[in-house]
């Protein structure tokens, strides 16, 4: 049995057992059956097909009296208000560090970080850790609701891992962080940054904002549009 397979059986497991169900195992059983079957029928990879399912179930509970306390981080442990969250990525996830950032979030990433490191930024700094190692999810620190994991798949596109982790922990897109460095997106005069702005792009528009760590130029343009409608797009 996969990695994969094994990882999303155990969500499974726990988002029934969050709801109630009294036959888990039959239960699990038939969402992993019913992911296989989406997988051949659409050809898709089963990944794909498990985390489809699986969102689908999760906002199916989320809907239900009561059914919110069935999300996956009620059952490890308490995190911070939405407007606090903050995500460390494992070493695999640069590319989803930088789509949290454009929903609003913090989320730090390092190349060569260990797992190690990840736990003890997690116990130190409260922030929900992202990985795409599944033996993680066995660790004394999760058992013991030390730390708050979100597991995704390795094999998913950057957004779709943005999708399951926004459905796991029940946040909404907020105004976007810098890509880049995560930092605040700030407005700015356009007199100010005038030397700055393509020639171009100054005859038509007039609101800019500038990242305050790193120093970057933003505005509203083709790629800020691109951008949004990727993100509106996470929600099907």
């Amino acid at each position: 049995m996969s990695r994969t397979r094994r990882a999303f059986e155990a969500k499974f497991r726990l988002l029934l057992q969050q709801c109630g169900a009294r036959r888990l195992e039959q239960g699990m059983d038939w969402l992993v059956i019913r992911a296989e079957a989406l997988a051949h029928r659409q050809q898709t990879p089963l990944a794909r097909a498990l985390t489809h399912v699986y969102r689908e179930t999760l906002r199916r509970v989320s809907r239900t009296p009561g059914g919110r306390v069935a999300r996956l981080w009620r059952a490890a442990i308490q995190p911070p208000p939405a407007s606090l969250v903050t995500f460390q990525c494992d070493a695999g996830l640069g590319g989803l560090a930088r789509w949290l950032r454009a929903t609003g979030y913090e989320a730090d990433w390092m190349a060569d970080i260990s797992d190690e490191e990840l736990l003890r930024r997690g116990r130190r700094d409260g922030v929900v850790v992202v990985t795409t190692d599944s033996l993680l999810l066995d660790g004394r620190a999760l058992r013991d609701r030390e730390v708050l994991v979100v597991w995704v798949p390795p094999t998913l596109k950057p957004l779709e891992q943005l999708a399951l982790v926004l459905d796991e922990l029940g946040l909404e897109v907020k105004s976007p962080r810098c890509m880049k460095c995560g930092g605040a997106l700030c407005p700015v005069k356009k007199e100010a940054v005038q030397e700055r702005i393509p020639p171009r792009t100054a005859k038509w528009l007039d609101d800019y904002f500038v990242c305050e760590r790193c120093g970057q130029l933003f505005w509203h343009g083709t790629h800020w549009r691109r951008i949004q409608a990727e993100l509106e797009g996470i929600s099907s």
